[in-house]
């Protein structure tokens, strides 16, 4: 017995030997390779999607942008490309035949009808047709209000009123009659042109603007005072027909000081626009710490299910600048964020980038911070944005 055992174990040792080979090479040469991953990277100057070694290029992917358009109809070359790509539209009257011919080609979205808030055009004389773009908009309106209701108007510490730079006015946020007939001709409009929303530009958070060459505004000694005033205005035209309507108030919230301000009369509109997102107005970058105080704001107003237009300044032709603002786009992006890379001299080209096809798939979760920035997950990749150095990164996985 003791014989046989000492062969046996050997035997079995030998045997053993050969069944883990056996496994091993099954387990090796059965399994499919790795995923690959595809990594898109930009530098300052210029794009590319570079495929690792050994993987098969980017498919045709489906992208995750949600584009907005506005103020005015596009190029008509470029009509196809803006209904196929934005989602959000925000237009101007007298531009209502453009708009039915966008409807026409397949938008379904809601458009917006953009009015100036407390702005109105003098166009020079009693019989000229005044710019669609603000409720004084039929010949004559400008030199009816002059003349019968002059209290409208906002006037300086000298009681003179304040000009705009090209022939316009600032009127008086905080005038019963004015914000009467801003609705009053609000309301024909939406009705008789068949606009689904409103948007409000220059709706201002301080009296920067007023004051800058005027010294004192009659009415408003101090900026709370004027705020105030704003947001009566709001109120107003928001209880008095379009909560009523189920219309949709949005609005672009400038001169802001106090980011308090800016809360505050984000509880009177269903959504605003950030017209230098991510970006800064005239040097390119934000700082690290205004990008984070931004990205808080527009996060905090996302939770409370507003609408944001995020809209990115620079040059067409700095990728750099776009990619870094398209990926802090995507670090919050949900159903109720659109993104605009152009700027204010561009308004009616439509520039498209790469990265805006890149199908990253659905956010898993929230962005969270990542070693010296930021980190977003998605079910097809990840996208890192550093603040500090300006670097983004967008990486889908194939």
């Amino acid at each position: 017995m003791k014989k046989e055992l000492y062969i046996a174990i050997p035997l079995l040792l030998i045997a053993g030997l050969i069944s883990t080979f056996i496994i091993r090479y099954s387990f090796e040469h059965a399994l499919p390779a790795a995923t690959p991953t595809v990594q898109a990277t930009i530098s300052q100057n210029s794009l590319s999607v570079t495929s690792l070694p050994g993987t098969t290029p980017v498919p045709e992917p489906t992208g995750v942008a949600r584009l907005a358009w506005f103020y005015k109809p596009p190029d008509p070359t470029e009509v196809d490309l803006v209904v196929k790509k934005a989602g959000f539209y925000i237009l101007t009257h007298k531009d209502e035949t453009e708009l039915g011919e966008l409807r026409a080609k397949g938008v379904t979205a809601p458009v917006a009808q953009y009015l100036l808030a407390f702005i109105i055009n003098d166009p020079g004389n009693c019989d000229e047709d005044p710019s669609g773009n603000q409720v004084a908009y039929k010949a004559g309106d400008f030199c009816q209000i002059s003349q019968m209701h002059p209290d409208w108007f906002l006037l300086d510490g000298n009681g003179n009123r304040i000009a705009t730079s090209n022939n316009s006015y600032h009127m008086d946020p905080g005038s019963e009659g004015f914000r009467a007939f801003w609705l009053e001709r609000a309301r024909e409009l939406q009705e008789t042109y068949g606009w689904d929303n409103i948007f409000l530009d220059n709706v201002e958070a301080s009296r920067e603007k007023m004051v800058e060459d005027n010294g004192t505004l009659a009415n408003y000694p101090d900026d709370a005072s004027y705020q105030k005033a704003v947001e009566g205005f709001l109120a107003y035209i928001r209880q008095n027909y379009f909560e009523p309507q189920n219309k949709k108030i949005y609005a672009n919230i400038v001169s802001v000081d106090e980011d308090e301000v800016w809360k505050s009369y984000l509880q009177y509109v269903d959504g605003v626009m950030v017209e230098s997102f991510a970006t800064d107005w005239s040097d390119g970058y934000r700082s690290r710490d205004e990008w984070d105080q931004q990205m808080q704001l527009v996060e905090e107003a996302l939770a409370e299910q507003k609408t944001m237009i995020l809209v990115a300044q620079g040059k067409q032709e700095d990728n750099g600048l776009e990619n870094f603002s398209f990926a802090s786009y995507l670090l919050l992006v949900n159903g109720n964020a659109f993104f605009r890379y152009t700027n204010t001299e561009s308004y009616r080209e439509l520039w498209l980038y790469e990265n805006y096809d890149y199908d990253l798939g659905t956010p898993q979760g929230e962005r969270y911070k990542y070693k010296d920035g930021w980190r977003r997950d998605f079910t097809n990749g990840y996208v890192i944005v550093r603040p500090k150095s300006h670097k983004a990164e967008i990486v889908l996985n194939q």
